[in-house]
């Protein structure tokens, strides 16, 4: 069970530091008595039974990994879930699990009060009731090391969310896979920034450190200056970010010192522009390397680190055979995202499901005790996913001549906002809802950062008038704000190929 692994490492470590959450400094003997009270806590609110739900919206903080941990010792499963999700996406995500309650930030009880009221015996708790203090050691609820643990929601082919559960096998296969890879140790201190209930921040920001008695460093709300100089005070060695942190970052921090004690940046969510990684090496002295994952996979690929960075807390050295990605001979850099992981394989898929050689592009396919074993609720498509014992990504790439993967796409029409996986469909449904549209296409377009943003192409109903405004209005009532169009174009007619199909920009990889 992951809360057994984490008992065993804080045994080892009690009196060091775990976690940093504001003015709060966490050992690991205080992080166990923590999860002891919200345990508690949530068995007298909730009697809870093996297998229920609980939904959890909070930001990254203490109460999040007491409460998650909590949630596993009384043999329950966390959905974890976006702060930013509205009352109408709760209630689609209500359709596809039944939540036996749901521990949110205050600021969100009444959005939340509204998705849950359909559902019978349902409550909301709020993180500022989670006790820190009080209660005894109690034996752990056993659980099978293949029974989910967390759920993670992402887009699904139809644009409704599509249930990732994790199991107890999964979660620490991922965390073993990692620490073997990168060596990661007591010596390391993390900056927590990306959020846990993505798959990112899950894995590599909360669950990685903390298996292996490393420091977690909270920022519950990121601005540039605010984020420097918290690594600058704690001395921060390791970021695992995301395109949008460096660059901003990079754009923001004009004092260098700031961030001396970086040592170790790993960027995933998205290709990062080869300005900021310039920048980063030029103004700060750090390389950022690429890290590629999924939520059905956790962790599949890390880039090699600079010859001249590498050090003793972090093994994974380039050979002699391995072309720098700035190398003239080296592909594409924006491609790179790394080698395979210890204890993941990968192969590329051609169209009739052969295994194709390095250079020639196809469908990455992924195999390792990390990988979800179908989406919830979803026999028969999940089934269609696998081919012999592999699950196909939908990510296009290849293997070059040094064993590196390069990504070259998607082969569906899923969006990647900022690493957040978007499908274009919910949006679509969301702006034809209003009476004055008749149709709407929704993809990406350049945001001028190296990056994508959602735009929307609008047809008005027959002698309709509609404004933006009316538009963005609208869709901000029901759905978070990194769903929203950022670009709205009205058009008299939904443009066509000579296919009938809608055209749309090229798909992003997902990072």
């Amino acid at each position: 069970m992951i809360s057994e692994r984490l008992r065993q490492v804080a045994a080892r470590h009690r009196h060091e530091l775990a976690i940093v959450d504001g003015s709060e400094r966490i050992t690991f003997g205080d992080l166990l008595e923590r999860i002891n009270a919200a345990r508690e806590w949530l068995r007298g609110e909730l009697h809870l039974s093996p297998g229920d739900v609980i939904a959890i919206a909070l930001d990254n903080s203490w109460p999040f990994v007491a409460c998650c941990f909590a949630v596993s010792e009384l043999g329950g499963v966390s959905l974890l879930c976006n702060p930013q999700w509205r009352a109408a996406e709760l209630a689609v995500l209500a359709e596809r699990v039944a939540f036996r309650a749901a521990i949110v930030e205050p600021r969100l009880a009444a959005e939340w009060n509204r998705a849950l009221d359909p559902i019978p015996n349902s409550r909301v708790l709020t993180a500022d009731s989670v006790p820190a203090e009080g209660q005894p050691d109690r034996p752990i609820q056993p659980a099978s090391e293949d029974a989910p643990v967390i759920y993670l929601s992402t887009s699904g082919s139809t644009g409704l969310p599509r249930i990732v559960p994790r199991s107890h096998r999964n979660l620490t296969a991922n965390a073993r896979n990692v620490t073997s890879t990168l060596d990661i140790g007591s010596g390391h201190r993390f900056l927590c920034i990306v959020p846990f209930h993505y798959s990112n921040g899950l894995n590599n920001s909360l669950l990685l450190p903390l298996l292996n008695g490393a420091v977690m460093v909270m920022l519950r709300r990121f601005t540039p200056s605010a984020c420097a100089d918290l690594i600058h005070r704690e001395q921060v060695n390791t970021l695992i970010g995301s395109p949008f942190i460096y660059g901003s970052l990079a754009a923001s921090v004009g004092d260098a010192s700031l961030l001396s004690s970086l040592k170790h940046c790993f960027t995933a969510g998205g290709r990062i522009p080869a300005s900021v990684v310039e920048t980063w090496r030029a103004r700060f002295g750090i390389s950022i390397r690429q890290l590629y994952g999924m939520s059905e996979a956790g962790v599949i690929a890390i880039e090699r680190p600079d010859p001249a960075q590498a050090s003793s807390l972090d093994p994974l050295s380039p050979d002699a055979s391995s072309p720098d990605a700035s190398s003239p001979d080296a592909a594409s850099p924006d491609a790179l995202i790394g080698s395979p992981i210890f204890g993941v394989e990968v192969v590329i898929l051609g169209p009739d499901g052969q295994t194709l050689q390095p250079g020639e592009i196809g469908e990455l396919a992924v195999r390792s005790d990390g990988l979800l074993s179908g989406y919830l609720g979803e026999p028969e498509p999940s089934r269609g996913l696998f081919l012999n014992g592999f699950f196909r990504t939908g990510d296009l790439g290849c293997f070059d001549a040094a064993g590196n993967l390069r990504l070259n796409g998607r082969m569906g029409r899923v969006m990647n906002i900022a690493g957040v996986k978007v499908h274009p469909a919910e949006i679509e449904r969301v702006v034809e809802m209003l009476p004055s549209i008749a149709a709407c296409h929704v993809d990406t377009v350049p945001n001028g950062s190296g990056g994508e943003m959602i735009r929307a192409r609008v047809v008005p109903g027959p002698g309709a008038q509609v404004t933006r405004r009316e538009v963005v209005e609208h869709c901000r009532r029901h759905l978070a704000e990194y769903k929203l169009p950022r670009t709205i174009e009205f058009l008299e007619s939904s443009p066509v190929t000579i296919g009938g199909k809608i055209p749309r920009s090229g798909p992003s990889p997902a990072i």
